[in-house]
């Protein structure tokens, strides 16, 4: 099973309507279980979503329908389609080898940039690589706002879930996060196969698993504010020396296990 390259949300109405019902009546721990339980179900290889949308955008057609989660395509790690009360996509680290096919990001560069890019691919399978899954429909992010729901699951070392922003065609990118070990928030710059931290937030604060949270990037030129929507307190503000430009998406650490859904992009110019 195809654990790296861009995956579609695939079609699986029954699995879907299976999943569905049994989120609605969950508990908020059988809802973690839940989640496992969904990405085992939806893990089938599947054609990749940004095809679809670049076809479309050439021939000026509007594309089907798409449940809300289908424009967030896994790069790096294993990520499926779930539904824990609405569509999402998660990342399960437990499943995941730990290394990523050349060829499929070879493949991955592209179709996000139009050419395969040999650094891209020498990061995203380092050592140090990272899961990511990237937002299709984005071609490049400068100015705006950036917001996601996640909901972390599991995870051995921590639970952890972030937005990734500035995403270069070498695959170098940042990642802004929050984890439970820390209980804050941070940003981390990736580049030559290693991440660095950027910046950390004072503020620490432990929020509770199984539970929807919302993240929110605000980019204005060279500074990044990041902020979590239920308590305005935890977050990080950083101004770098060269304004971040890029593709978008999301991203964890190597073992967790976090879903996310209704990941939006509001571009300022």
């Amino acid at each position: 099973m195809p654990q790296s390259g861009i995956h579609r949300t695939p079609c699986e109405r029954r699995s879907r309507h299976i999943a569905g019902r049994a989120a609605g009546r969950a508990t908020p721990m059988r809802r973690g279980a839940f989640a496992v339980l969904a990405a085992a179900l939806f893990a089938a290889p599947v054609l990749p979503a940004l095809e679809d949308d670049q076809k479309h955008a050439a021939s000026g057609t509007k594309p089907r329908p798409q449940p809300q989660a289908s424009h967030l395509a896994g790069a790096v790690g294993h990520w499926a389609d779930t539904t824990i009360g609405t569509p999402g996509i998660v990342v399960n680290g437990e499943r995941w080898s730990g290394q990523t096919d050349p060829g499929a990001l070879r493949r991955v560069s592209t179709q996000l940039f139009g050419s395969a890019n040999d650094s891209f691919v020498k990061n995203g399978t380092a050592a140090g690589a990272f899961p990511f899954a990237v937002h299709t429909t984005t071609a490049s992010f400068a100015n705006g706002t950036l917001r996601a729901q996640f909901n972390m699951i599991g995870g051995k070392s921590d639970q952890v879930a972030g937005i990734l922003f500035g995403l270069s065609p070498q695959g170098e990118y940042y990642a802004a996060r929050y984890n439970t070990k820390e209980g804050n928030l941070a940003i981390w710059g990736f580049a030559n196969g290693e991440r660095r931290v950027v910046a950390r937030g004072n503020v620490k604060t432990q929020l509770p698993l199984n539970t929807w949270h919302t993240l929110q990037v605000t980019v204005a030129g060279k500074t990044v504010r990041v902020s979590l929507a239920s308590d305005s307190t935890l977050s990080v503000t950083h101004t770098f020396d060269t304004a971040p430009t890029g593709r978008v998406g999301v991203w964890v650490k190597r073992d967790a296990i976090t879903a996310f859904r209704a990941f939006d992009v509001l571009a300022r110019p």
